[in-house]
């Protein structure tokens, strides 16, 4: 199924007989496989998805191995049919035991079709293990409606023993598709999620917190459409609906959207386990936008005004004597519904960034009293001279003094480089060098978060005010460049029940 979906399909069919212990077959109208490949297709590690070895750091597709076709042909008899075309000329491939028996030419029209029949008929120890024929029927069913809720604009036929199962006909959403696969009123109990974030995107349905029952009929999460476990999603989850969910168990299908090259797919032999490369912001993330599409705290993430501190606010309103910087990290400021907790490091990279792209050509500079040197290393020197026409923009002038030896002479004002910031920050050229996305703005990433105030660096009351106002005045004044948060809120409510007044 996976190959089919990777194949393009649209339309897919899957036949069982005996718990697809006697017969497994999966057809499907996708691209197909031309002769030659269909003969590779069986070989161990062999894959048609992977150009490079660059590919493994940005994975799109299911599968990318190149073992499931060559384990269970190793364990059946395997029939493969495919055509990449139009035409009506395919080819069929005949296996045995993992040994091709023969090839030939085949009347069939555009996609593939692989039957797999008597299971382990040469491995009768590991035939014994399988459990009864109701019991991987359902286990199967269950697969295929993982997949079906992901992709429900595919059509999905299954067939057990000569009985329709389901007939999945293409939907417009999926919660249409869970109104198909499950029962009405459990998709009309549901509530829609989406947010948007740089880091990820994530979206689906979850159970409305006056609609939780004692069970759940689905629990499902994806990773770049990829079906997974995730107990830090399950987690989240469960932390979003608080003291509403009691004992009960929510219904949820959630969709996570990120640069696969944030995803370790390989933490798992079938792959059904993935690991977020920051899973502690995931949980923050997903429990708080959960929260809110739930209705369960105040606010939104687009609703800055209520953060800002507008003239009806006094300063005493806003930041009261002391109410402080924690841990010279943090700063705590009383707002109209609670109050904040700000990082200061991710909001005045935030703040910095804003500047240099609102500003570009026009950045003050800051001159410096004594101009700072650096030695390069090749790699670093090379991306310098890759991105040094861009610099003077965001405020930083530096000019080659002799060799790799370079010096520089101004910073962008209002940050906080000195000689270790601007050595991290040619270092980091490096890596934006190497980057696929748009060099310009990881440059400015770059800068601003070099150039940012660190954390366990004392700011005074002032600078503690002009840093959170001046946030607030960004576009997006919740995460830094990089998608991490700048801004966690409480509320009053939230406080009164965790102090039991609720």
């Amino acid at each position: 199924v996976e190959n089919s979906l990777d194949a393009g399909a649209d339309d897919i069919r899957i036949e069982l007989k005996a718990g697809g212990k006697t017969l497994i077959r999966v057809t499907d109208n996708g691209s197909g496989m031309t002769r030659e490949d269909v003969q590779a297709a069986i070989c161990r590690h062999a894959t048609s998805k992977l150009a490079g070895i660059d590919d493994l750091r940005t994975l799109s597709s299911f599968g990318f191995r190149g073992e499931a076709l060559a384990a269970v042909a190793a364990v059946s008899r395997m029939t493969i049919e495919t055509s990449p075309d139009e035409s009506g000329e395919g080819t069929r491939l005949e296996v045995e035991a993992g040994d091709p028996v023969e090839v030939a030419v085949t009347g069939r029209p555009r996609g593939t079709t692989v039957t797999a029949r008597t299971l382990f008929f040469n491995l009768a120890p590991r035939r014994s293990f399988l459990k009864s024929d109701s019991y991987e029927l359902k286990v199967i069913v269950e697969t295929v409606r993982g997949y079906a809720l992901a992709w429900p604009a595919v059509r999905f036929t299954v067939v057990a023993d000569d009985r329709t199962l389901f007939n999945l006909p293409p939907a417009a959403t999926t919660r249409e598709r869970i109104a198909e696969l499950y029962d009405r009123r459990v998709a009309e109990a549901l509530v829609e999620l989406r947010v948007e974030n740089p880091l990820l995107t994530v979206s689906g349905y979850l159970s409305d917190h006056t609609q939780l029952r004692a069970f759940f009929d689905v629990q499902m999460v994806y990773f770049n459409r990829r079906p997974v476990r995730s107990r830090v999603v399950t987690r989240a989850l469960y932390d979003a609906y608080g003291p509403a969910l009691g004992s009960n168990r929510p219904n949820f299908v959630v969709f996570f959207e990120t640069d696969p090259a944030r995803l370790d797919v390989n933490i798992h032999p079938t792959k059904e386990e993935v690991r977020f490369s920051d899973e502690r912001f995931l949980f923050d993330f997903l429990s708080e936008a959960a929260s809110k599409a739930l209705g369960l705290r105040r606010g939104t993430q687009t609703g800055a005004d209520e953060f800002l501190f507008q003239q009806t606010m006094t300063t005493e309103e806003s930041l009261p004597s002391g109410f402080w910087q924690v841990h010279n990290s943090y700063i705590m400021a009383q707002v109209t519904t609670g109050y904040i907790i700000v990082d200061q490091h991710a909001a005045h990279e935030r703040v910095l960034y804003e500047d240099m792209l609102g500003t570009r050509r026009t950045v003050q500079p800051q001159g410096l009293l004594f101009p700072i040197t650096v030695e390069l290393s090749p790699e670093e020197h090379e991306a310098w001279e890759l991105v040094r026409g861009q610099l003077p923009e965001i405020g930083l002038e530096a000019h080659a003094f002799s060799g790799r030896t370079v010096v520089i002479e101004t910073v962008p004002a209002g940050s906080f480089l000195g000689k270790a910031e601007v050595r991290e920050f040619f270092a980091e050229l490096v890596r934006v060098r190497r980057a696929k996305g748009n060099i310009a703005d990881e440059v400015v990433k770059v800068m601003a978060c070099k150039g940012a105030i660190k954390a366990g660096q004392k700011l005074s009351q002032q600078e503690m005010e002009s840093l959170v106002n001046r946030l607030f005045a960004c576009r997006e004044p919740y995460f830094c460049p990089h998608g991490r948060p700048a801004v966690l809120r409480v509320t009053v409510e939230e406080l009164d029940r965790k102090f039991g007044r609720t």
